[in-house]
């Protein structure tokens, strides 16, 4: 079994900027996913030398030097789950923009996306699409994080909101 930290549309210039319960989980989980727009490098470069394991993609408002260092999408196979990450910023209207994700990664158990600053969770076409929505507090919107707990038997996702 593993425990997999969702994070998305971070949008601050350091780690430290986070709520200490989402810095904490950071620190306290194995594996951290982050869906993309961290907005610069040293968020990338912190969360790498912070966790254990570690995958990002950039997203739309990260900088030219943030999409050197990391993928628009990317896979990773995690206890036997094939799992895919992406920044969609191609978006669409919400309901379209999950069945797009669903098709586009046909192999995928899981599809973990950003972008939309919107926590969403649910089974689409047979696999979990997932947005752990944004992880900072702004105009009356808490943050939230996402948190996967991944089995040969499936992936069960929840979205937590963060003080």
């Amino acid at each position: 079994m593993a425990q997999i930290l969702v994070i998305a549309d971070t949008h601050v210039r350091s780690v430290e900027a986070l709520s200490p319960a989402l810095r904490r989980a950071i620190r306290d989980t194995e594996y951290v996913v982050h869906c993309g727009d961290f907005v610069t490098t040293t968020v990338v470069n912190e969360l790498r030398r912070i966790c254990r394991y570690f995958v990002g993609v950039y997203g739309n408002a990260d900088p030219d030097d943030v999409r050197l260092m990391l993928p628009s999408e990317t896979t990773f196979i995690c206890e036997g789950k094939s799992i895919a990450v992406i920044h969609p910023f191609w978006g669409g209207y919400p309901s379209k923009l999950e069945d797009k994700l669903a098709i586009r990664y046909p192999r995928a158990d899981a599809v973990l996306f950003g972008h939309t600053h919107e926590p969403f969770n649910e089974v689409i076409k047979s696999k979990l699409l997932f947005n752990p929505g944004q992880a900072y507090t702004s105009f009356m919107v808490p943050a939230t994080a996402g948190f996967l707990t991944v089995t040969d038997s499936g992936i069960q996702g929840e979205i937590q909101t963060l003080d």
